[in-house]
């Protein structure tokens, strides 16, 4: 049985609150952080409401966070039967310091990071009272998981706002390893900076966390619900991205086939993997972390359409003719994107109907609703195919991408696809692009995909005619626009004058 991962505002955060205004005044019924934080279990509900506020499928009706944004701003995306103009900005590649997309990934990323930072202060008041061995362990595997949600969001950002990951020089964002002030304000750090708080919160969470997970107490009742909590294999898919966008192909490699190598995940065949989309399965063997949602949580569904997925939900956003265009129809993956009640007309028809069926929202836990796949083993393998071919091997980059083709081909036992063979590592990288497209739309990872590889070897946006006719956008994003970068919005310019914009904007 699932039980719910969610907590109120009021009992999540009243712990966070502090006084901290201009005024300083302590109200008569107020409950300090002093108060409110005293034992393991008060720790506990701190991370509870740290899991509550990281929401990267937040949104609906033409906004959101980063699981739309990547689509719509890129090609996998395009009008739907019901749209009223939601996302023509964002489609239309208008990037603005004020929009929608940048804010909120921005103010997001920070609150969990600041309500991270807030219960670490806490645990520093809490672990030195503790009198028990087990209360200690438990209060280390507490602070490992906020440690780990401070560095990957602190990763996310630079993700988004810093113009190139490998130049250790060039601006990042703003670490916060701590609880600031009302009043004070920061300059961006340098990416390597940001690289190196990110190591050291991973890092540390590792050790703290060890190399088992045994106490998650009263929030789960059955193994597979351990993938609602980061534990250790999620701190080290977490390292093994981090590391491919530094740049650390050697470690990206050995920490991506060290959970491939453990028997507890591996890539799901036919049957499996459209379970784990259909009716969230968490023993599937390709999942490694997800975020729960249960009734009153996100509604994943309402980032494309009004009503629920199909044609009769209101799609106001529809999967483009180009993502189709590129899954065969031997490929599990195009009947797992598309939604069975579509209709189409022909090829690039600008009649055909393209409803996304990958979060049918039809689970137990109510319409809409889907668990958020955060890492799966499709990404290690294609992880350690791409620093693979980056190393020199291309022959077993190319061997990870036939094994990936094989488990996709829609029969129960999977196919046998030809082996690719790259001439060069330009070559394995644009096939790898075209296999994280296929394998991760709607997922959240095809902005910076394209940004990360795509600038690299000159691959940027280009929609299909169809597809950008149909908000009446422009088709092609050259790989050089400075667009790939995220603006700083103007929320924190106007509040923070030592925080330098990104160029272009």
């Amino acid at each position: 049985m699932k039980k719910i991962l969610r907590i109120s505002l009021l009992a999540a955060f009243i712990g966070m609150m502090s006084c901290e205004d201009a005024t300083d005044i302590i109200q008569e019924s107020e409950l300090s952080e002093e108060l409110a934080f005293q034992t393991v279990d008060d720790l506990r509900g701190g991370l509870i409401g740290v899991y509550a506020v990281y929401s990267p499928d937040a949104g609906g009706n033409g906004s959101g966070d980063q699981i739309l944004f990547n689509d719509l701003f890129t090609d996998n995306l395009k009008r739907g039967i019901s749209s009223s103009g939601q996302g023509n900005q964002t489609y239309n590649f208008i990037l603005q310091p004020g929009s929608n997309f940048p804010t909120t990934l921005w103010n997001s990323r920070y609150a969990v990071i600041n309500f991270s930072n807030r219960v670490l202060r806490a645990w520093d008041r809490v672990y030195p009272t503790l009198e028990t061995e087990a209360e200690r362990d438990d209060a280390n595997e507490i602070k490992a998981q906020l440690l780990a949600f401070r560095g990957f969001c602190h990763f996310e950002l630079i993700q988004y706002f810093a113009t190139n990951y490998q130049d250790l020089t060039a601006p990042g964002v703003i670490v916060m390893d701590f609880v600031p002030e009302v009043d004070q304000v920061f300059p961006r750090n340098t990416v390597g900076e940001v690289f190196q708080q990110i190591e050291s919160d991973l890092t540390q969470a590792a050790q703290l966390m060890g190399t088992e997970f045994n106490s998650l107490g009263e929030y789960t009742t059955v193994a597979e619900e351990s993938k609602f909590y980061i534990n250790p294999d999620v701190i080290t898919a977490m390292r093994a991205r981090v590391k491919l966008f530094e740049g650390n192909y050697t470690e990206a490699y050995t920490l991506a086939n060290s959970l491939l190598q453990n028997e507890n995940y591996g890539l799901s065949g036919y049957v499996e993997l459209g379970s784990l989309y259909e009716s969230d399965n968490l023993a599937a063997k390709e999942l490694i972390f997800a975020l729960s949602r249960r009734q009153g949580d996100n509604t994943i569904t309402s980032l494309w359409s009004a009503n629920g997925a199909g044609v009769n939900g209101s799609p106001f956003f529809e999967i483009s003719n180009g993502l189709l265009n590129i899954l065969p129809s031997s490929d599990v993956r195009r009947f797992i994107i598309l939604n069975t009640d579509n209709e189409i007309v022909g090829l690039n028809s600008p009649n055909n109907i393209l409803p996304q069926g990958k979060y049918l929202g039809a689970t137990e836990d109510g319409a809409m609703l889907n668990d958020v796949k955060v890492f799966r083993a499709a990404e290690m393998v294609l992880i350690r195919a791409e620093a693979q071919a980056r190393l020199g091997n291309l022959n077993a980059a190319a061997t990870d991408i036939k094994a990936l083709r094989d488990i996709r081909v829609a029969t129960n036992n999977g196919g046998n696809t030809p082996l690719p063979s790259y001439a060069n590592l330009n070559a394995a990288l644009t096939d790898i692009l075209l296999e994280r497209r296929k394998e991760f739309a709607l997922e959240g990872h095809r902005y910076l995909d394209l940004k990360r590889i795509g600038t690299e070897i000159g691959v940027g946006i280009n929609r299909e005619s169809v597809d950008c006719a149909s908000f009446g956008a422009d088709c092609d994003l050259a790989p050089t626009s400075y667009k790939f970068t995220l603006p700083i919005p103007n929320s924190e310019i106007s509040a923070n004058p030592t925080i330098a914009q990104n160029p272009g904007y």
